[in-house]
């Protein structure tokens, strides 16, 4: 009798096992899900920028005025050399050319810069669905990298945000040698803590928006990377609270981006934390990571 109760016991426990290892499994998935939702919207919506200042500037494009130019040459096919000496609009093509010239070379560079923005983001877009897609197999993506290019490319992601939204970048960077690390999860914890400091400092109302980035060498076996801003700060009661799943501040959002990028800086062996003066008083996110060399 005792016996058929343990085995039953034991069978129950192991179906609860079962049933909770599924539901654990299920819920990793969707964090994934929604980090992945979370970090492809950062970049999308730089994506979007850059495509509709080359739909604008297409739209703008003084290559119409070739045509018209052929147009009025055609013309004057028959007396071109007359037309061009002594006529009044003849006489202006030579300095009309000159300024087309400049004005399809300057679009053209404004055109490859958003081409080439573009390019990158759509990358980084492959780069963390790769990611996520062998997350579950837990293979690492270890490169060794530098800190600087590292924080660049993030910065680059936002680059036409700061412009839009007036925050002024300001630069501290200490050396830091090349550091053996997971280059894409920590890529897409600094898209994310830059996506937070422009919506802060976008919120706040100042004139005088401001994000600041450091790094550098943190003890003997870490390095430090530091993003603050001067916008809307954090409460007492929500300082603690900032890296838990779900939770936000903001209107549109879903408390999926510090909460991941908590874990990922965790799953790296280091670690998220975040301090303010509270309301009005800014914030500064550091990111702590091992200074592994390969």
């Amino acid at each position: 009798m005792t016996s058929r109760i343990a085995k039953e016991a034991a069978e129950e426990l192991d179906s609860l096992r079962k049933q909770l290892t599924k539901a654990s499994r299920m819920a990793g998935m969707a964090e994934v899900a929604t980090g992945v939702l979370h970090n492809v919207g950062n970049v999308l919506t730089s994506v979007k920028v850059s495509a509709n200042v080359v739909m604008d500037n297409t739209r703008k494009s003084k290559v119409s005025g070739i045509a018209k130019l052929s147009a009025l040459l055609q013309e004057h096919a028959d007396d071109l050399g007359k037309f061009l000496t002594e006529d009044p609009k003849g006489r202006q093509v030579p300095v009309y050319l000159r300024q087309l010239s400049e004005h399809l070379q300057a679009e053209q560079v404004v055109a490859v810069k958003e081409l080439d923005s573009l390019s990158q983001n759509i990358e980084h877009i492959n780069q963390i669905v790769a990611r996520q897609q062998t997350y579950a197999a837990s293979s690492e993506m270890m490169e060794t990298v530098s800190v600087e290019e590292l924080v660049e490319d993030a910065m680059r992601i936002h680059e036409r945000s700061y412009v839009r939204h007036g925050v002024h970048v300001v630069r501290e960077y200490s050396p830091v040698p090349p550091v053996f690390i997971d280059k894409h999860k920590t890529l897409q914890i600094l898209v994310n803590l830059f996506s937070n400091a422009i919506y802060a400092t976008d919120q706040s109302g100042r004139t005088d928006k401001q994000m600041t980035v450091r790094f550098g060498i943190a003890g003997e076996n870490k390095i430090r990377i530091e993003v603050s801003d001067n916008g809307i700060g954090i409460t007492p009661e929500n300082l603690g609270r900032m890296f838990s799943y779900g939770f936000t501040t903001r209107k549109d959002g879903h408390g999926f981006g510090l909460h991941s990028s908590a874990q990922a800086a965790q799953e790296m062996g280091g670690s998220l934390t975040v301090r303010s003066a509270g309301a009005g008083q800014g914030a500064t996110f550091i990111v702590e990571l091992p200074n592994r060399q390969a």
